[in-house]
């Protein structure tokens, strides 16, 4: 039995895969939305999201078709007017719903999918991982301006948190440090590389892949609908999470996200897309 967050999201994905389908946009499930299909066929228990990625190319063109609503969803993006999306990735709204989110700004908008772009990195492991580590450390230092303080977290990561915090806001400008990650990911051409990734994952060199493992997307059951999956998903799967078949313990089966003031059923629309309350 889904709960009604989860149920919510299935519609949603539903909506989505329908619409990329329909315009010949490629993309793959990925991190946790892909265990749940290929180990639960349909959500982790208890998890709370969904996750997607697509090549750049085609994530491009889906932000842009997007970028205004269609019937009540909408993308938005990086390259967004809104000063409090300082997100390297895309989120895809229902906009008859509001959520909250909470980080070191409370971010207002609706439930959401996220949507990364896959990007090239190089055509040898290690070339790909000079190229990703420059991007990294622009990544994890907009994280440590952004993220929240959690008390489940590694005291040495709201360390980092604490001493980027110590950094005047006049000398950093987030929503910059966003659009130059996003132009540093552009980079190196999906279609040319025999190495890409996520580079914003948690899973940082773990989710390096090479191309060959997305390969021509594959159809694996989610709930009561057919998602697309990277071609090697097992071998995807395996790099991230070593032996992804086995439950983990209790004490970890919880979700990552901190969200807030949840409500399927209240629009966010009046708040203006981009705007904070």
């Amino acid at each position: 039995m889904l709960n009604p967050l989860q149920a919510k999201l299935l519609e949603m994905l539903t909506w989505l895969d329908g619409f990329l389908r329909r315009n010949d946009l490629t993309y793959y499930a990925v991190g946790g939305t892909l265990i749940g299909a290929a180990r639960h066929q349909g959500f982790i228990p208890w998890d709370d999201d969904i996750d997607i990625a697509m090549p750049r190319k085609d994530y491009e063109k889906l932000c842009e078709l997007l970028k205004t609503p269609v019937d009540h969803y909408v993308v938005e993006a990086t390259n967004s007017d809104a000063k409090d999306f300082v997100y390297t990735f895309a989120k895809f709204y229902d906009m008859n719903t509001s959520m909250s989110e909470y980080l070191r700004k409370t971010i207002h908008r609706g439930v959401y999918i996220d949507i990364f772009p896959l990007d090239g990195l190089g055509n040898t492991r290690e070339e790909a991982i000079r190229n990703y580590e420059k991007i990294d450390i622009k990544n994890m230092f907009l994280m440590t301006r952004v993220c929240a303080y959690r008390r489940d977290r590694k005291w040495y990561k709201n360390a980092a948190i604490f001493a980027a915090r110590l950094i005047p806001g006049f000398l950093v400008n987030e929503k910059k440090l966003a659009m130059d990650i996003d132009l540093l990911d552009k980079k190196h051409n999906f279609e040319d590389c025999r190495y890409v990734s996520v580079t914003m994952s948690t899973y940082r060199e773990k989710d390096i892949h090479e191309k060959r493992v997305f390969g021509t997307p594959v159809d694996l059951k989610f709930e009561n609908i057919m998602i697309k999956a990277p071609e090697c998903y097992d071998d995807y799967l395996k790099a991230i999470y070593g032996d992804w078949r086995k439950l983990p313990p209790e004490e970890k089966r919880k979700t990552a996200h901190d969200f807030i003031d949840v409500d399927l059923n209240k629009p966010y629309i009046g708040l203006g897309l981009g705007q904070s309350q």
